[in-house]
């Protein structure tokens, strides 16, 4: 089964992968029919991933917990429904699960030591309950910086998470974990979820798709700047993974009704107009990026759209206000969690405890004006002047060091030839504030040091096809990556 050609898996496209191991980056839309037909067993694809663990996982240090043999045997059972002939809508298919996702008789560390020995989940959460549901397995979970509350996944709990792009720079967080397995050929989806950029950021540096759903959209929970959500190295595995994760659940009480429809093809974007924004009052663009956006808009342009730019005034100063605001609603429990024991915290923690000690309602106030000036401005520079979507950076810069957070006094970036310090090369905190918009995160192709670089795709407030169909135009006509030569070398 391994030996079977590469080119029946992605359209002629050939793997640069060792033969034995190329059905473990086949995508799902294609995992499925060859499932179905018999031409490939889910058993094999999960024995490809499995070798690729334990080949590569020393290298890139994404996997907090393994669960093969539990996978093993619901992939036998895929193969069984299958052969009976009636599977279900991700019967056989991979996914990698964050450390945050409730997974009955799991243990989820939040990647601090304080969880250590926390006690098994007793039940399903919503989506993996969705996702069991429609045959999904669930061979790892994936690490996440501790408490979800950093850009990079570094914590003293796992250790530190590399790219496996480039050894040196992070995948992202918080849902690094995913980020990189997915990269690494460890799996075929991943979940991720978003309160500040944390599915955007690990699909930018990682090269992936990613989608940050409106509020609500996925059943997640009551926190609004919140949202659990999907990663995947294709768009057409994107939108399947999607379709899997959306509707109303009645625990869940934010959740959306009714469900919205993803199809399985979107039309063409000739003759939209489509807002970009550089969004310069965040942050300077380090070359690189610039030259990887104006690639992008090169490419939405060709395909019969036009681009204006426009200055929606997003201002780094805000920053500060939009996470006292996201740490004033029920984050803030993470704070009183972390500060019982905080010589165990990974540096990151420690500092944001120190500047979050006095949260209260005058934040979450000062949050919700800063919100009404946003959205104003998006809606009369955008979307009330009749553009369909909204392009933005996703970083300033690819090149982050899998380290940084460790030591935050003195942690930095380059861009442009400057350091810069804090998280101020951050494009994505304003769609967590600003959270009933939806935003694909779509790859641009790799810059220098062999990192891959992305960009966001906003569409209007619940308007999720209109973003859909955006990027699925721009994933046919971009280079794609995970094809031909274009994969992760596992290389400082």
């Amino acid at each position: 089964m391994s030996q079977v050609s590469a080119a029946f898996f992605v359209g002629g496209r050939a793997f640069a992968a060792p033969v034995d191991e190329e059905i473990a980056w086949i995508p799902a839309t294609s995992l499925i029919p060859a499932f179905r037909s018999g031409e490939i067993s889910p058993v094999a694809v999960l024995e490809a991933q499995i070798r690729r663990i334990n080949r590569l996982n020393g290298k890139v240090n994404c996997i907090t917990y393994q669960h093969f043999d539990e996978a093993l045997a619901a992939a036998r059972e895929s193969e069984r429904r299958y052969r009976s002939g009636i599977p279900r809508p991700l019967e056989g298919i991979t996914v990698a699960v964050k450390d945050e996702y409730a997974v009955k008789g799991w243990v989820t560390t939040m990647g601090t030591l304080l969880r250590r020995n926390a006690p098994p989940e007793q039940a399903d959460g919503p989506v993996i309950e969705r996702l069991r549901a429609a045959g999904a397995l669930f061979p790892i979970q994936t690490t996440v910086p501790e408490f979800y509350s950093w850009v990079t996944t570094a914590t003293r709990l796992w250790g530190i998470t590399r790219n496996p792009w480039n050894l040196q720079y992070t995948p992202g967080g918080s849902s690094g974990g995913s980020g990189a397995a997915l990269a690494a050929g460890f799996a075929t989806l991943a979940l991720g979820s978003d309160m500040g950029g944390s599915i955007r950021i690990p699909a930018s540096q990682c090269g992936l798709y990613g989608f940050k759903p409106p509020f609500g959209r996925v059943p997640t929970s009551e926190i609004v700047y919140e949202t659990q959500g999907p990663l995947a190295r294709t768009f057409d595995d994107l939108n399947l993974f999607t379709q899997a994760m959306v509707g109303p659940h009645p625990m869940v009480h934010s959740s959306l009704a009714p469900r919205l429809d993803f199809p399985k093809t979107y039309g063409p974007i000739e003759g939209w107009r489509i807002a970009f924004d550089p969004a310069s009052g965040l942050a300077p663009l380090d070359p690189s990026v610039r030259d990887a956006l104006d690639r992008g808009l090169a490419q939405l342009r060709a395909l019969g759209a036009s681009i204006e730019q426009v200055d929606l005034e997003f201002r780094a100063s805000d920053f500060q206000t939009f996470n006292f605001g996201l740490f004033s609603t029920a984050m803030g429990a993470l704070i009183s969690q972390a500060r019982r024991d905080p010589e165990k915290l990974t540096p990151y923690v420690r500092e944001g405890i120190e500047k979050a000690s006095h949260l209260g309602p005058d934040e979450q106030a000062a949050a919700e004006t800063l919100l009404a000036r946003y959205n104003r401005r998006v809606q009369e520079q955008v979307f009330q002047r009749g553009c369909r979507a909204l392009i933005m950076p996703t970083l300033a810069t690819s090149l982050i060091p899998a380290e940084h957070g460790l030591n935050p006094a003195n942690d930095s970036v380059t861009v442009d030839g400057n350091q810069v310090r804090g998280l101020t090369f951050l494009f994505t905190w304003p769609w967590n504030l600003l959270s009933r918009y939806p935003v694909v995160a779509v790859p641009l192709g790799l810059g220098p040091y062999n990192m891959p670089i992305g960009m966001q795709i906003i569409g209007d407030r619940f308007d999720d096809l209109g973003a859909f169909q955006v990027a699925s135009a721009y994933s046919r006509a971009a280079p794609p990556l995970y094809a031909g030569q274009e994969f992760p070398k596992f290389e400082g």
